[in-house]
């Protein structure tokens, strides 16, 4: 589906990603606050999602977009950023400030996407730099900021309040979600390499100290109105995991750490409920964030071994 309106003007719009299993494996946000007289997007996807994306803004008569909102500076969410922009160069960008260098000068994160994501980078393409000009420190009114590191270093989450609700942006804070083929929810932890875990937990107990939101949009994916109810299921199978792979006596590769996993974490059961793409590209993913617990557990190993002698 191309556009959803959740509430009186205010869209999801499914990011296309050309590759079998990712076709919605992201959504972008749109809010038209007339009693602003503003209108702000929420995530563009990578520089492959921008031409559908533009087409499908049209679509909505959204012909002019304010504000550009990004929850974080990763090639899937942020990497259209600079040809969305060469379409609309009157856009001002909000980014977490740490991440923002990388908009402007995009090679460091292309090159550390690549080495991370592999092929995958040709599918979501190749970033534009960003005009500097263009960014913005704040300033965007009834839209609050929320520092949430730990799926990246500069992940920040956004309130915006429009027509008496309150909607939350959350990003990755909470892991992934994605709907089975019986409208289950598939729940997995968004852990990369550089994973710390003492501050992931921080970030989502601060959004579920939240109070009064009406409706939390995730990029990955959709949205959901019992948000206490989706962080605490991410802080429990983030809490969960370190449980499971504490328990060895000796270090894991990751094939092993994801046995474990599926072996003891029953949200891990539903991948057999996921269309073959998808449950492809969740087992891709899963790799990865165990890898991130397995390097997090390694560096904490370290530090105690330091400090024995």
């Amino acid at each position: 589906m191309a556009a959803t309106e959740i509430l009186p003007n205010f869209y999801k719009i499914n990011l296309v990603i050309p590759r079998g299993g990712f076709e919605s494996f992201l959504d972008g946000w749109l809010l038209r606050d007339e009693a602003r007289e503003q209108t702000i997007l929420v995530e563009t996807g990578p520089a492959c999602s921008v031409p559908e994306l533009l087409r499908r803004l049209r679509e909505l008569n959204a012909d002019k977009i304010d504000y550009l909102v990004y929850t974080h500076i990763h090639l899937d969410h942020a990497g259209g950023v600079g040809q969305f922009i060469a379409a609309h160069p009157e856009t001002k960008v909000l980014a977490p400030e740490k991440g923002r260098r990388h908009l402007i000068d995009p090679s460091k994160l292309m090159d550390g996407s690549r080495a991370v994501l592999g092929g995958l980078c040709d599918t979501y393409g190749a970033p534009k730099p960003l005009p500097a000009e263009n960014i913005i420190d704040g300033g965007i009114g009834g839209l609050s900021v929320i520092d949430t590191p730990g799926h990246s270093p500069h992940h920040s989450s956004y309130i915006y309040e429009m027509n008496g609700k309150k909607i939350l942006f959350a990003g990755e804070a909470a892991g992934c979600f994605t709907k089975t083929e019986d409208e289950d929810i598939f729940l997995r932890p968004a852990t990369p390499h550089r994973f710390f875990y003492e501050t992931a937990i921080a970030s989502l107990d601060k959004l579920l100290a939240l109070e009064g939101i009406d409706i939390v949009c995730f990029p990955h994916s959709g949205y959901f109105y019992d948000y206490r109810g989706k962080f605490a299921a991410g802080k429990k199978q983030m809490t969960l995991w370190l449980e499971i792979l504490s328990r060895e006596p000796r270090p894991l590769t990751v094939e092993e750490a994801v046995a474990k996993l599926k072996t003891n974490d029953p949200e891990l059961a539903k991948l057999s409920k996921l269309p073959i793409g998808v449950k492809e590209r969740e087992e891709h993913f899963i790799r990865q964030s165990a890898n991130g617990y397995l390097k997090y557990i390694e560096r904490n190993e370290n530090i105690e071994a330091e400090g024995v002698r």
